[in-house]
């Protein structure tokens, strides 16, 4: 009678220990899920800034070069994609481009998309153009479930302002 007691008792600290190896393992996998997860999102997140800081630049660059007297306008917005979709990621970035100075800098420019404000004669940020850039940078989170699904309305977008003095 008492073996068959002590095999009982392995046979049920065998079945504990199994039960306890379990928990451990699926808090493991919860926790290493879930770090990955935020590792993810904090990669799209800084890939999305340093593209939103390469677009502003490539915006000043363009207003820049870009003839306003020759074309009669000024330009104003930018789309671009960056990745494949295949073995990068899509980003979707827009760059809007508005212009504000003083009445006779405007008027010289032949610009449309821009903000206006009365000269009062003092040397400074009136007495050029200026430049209010915004690069709006879209993405797909990896980990959203919809986004698997084809869900367009669920993008997160990064938005980056910047005011530059020509």
């Amino acid at each position: 009678m008492i073996t068959h007691s002590k095999k009982a008792f392995s046979m049920v600290t065998a079945i504990f220990v199994i039960v306890i190896m379990a928990t451990v393992t699926a808090l493991i996998m919860n926790v290493t899920g879930k770090t990955i997860k935020e590792t993810t999102q904090q990669y799209q997140k800084e890939q999305a800034a340093l593209l939103a800081r390469s677009y502003t630049e490539q915006a000043i660059l363009y207003a820049l070069h870009y003839d306003r007297t020759a074309n009669g306008n000024c330009i104003n917005q930018i789309n671009a994609t960056f990745g494949d979709g295949i073995t990068s990621q899509v980003f979707n970035i827009t760059t809007n481009i508005q212009y504000a100075s003083n009445e006779a800098q405007l008027d010289a420019s032949n610009c449309e998309n821009i903000a206006r404000w009365a000269d009062n004669g003092t040397a400074g940020f009136n007495s050029s153009l200026s430049l209010l850039i915004d690069v709006y940078v879209s993405y797909k989170d990896f980990d959203d479930p919809s986004a698997a699904a084809g869900v367009e309305d669920r993008n997160i977008t990064f938005h980056r302002r910047t005011l530059q003095k020509l």
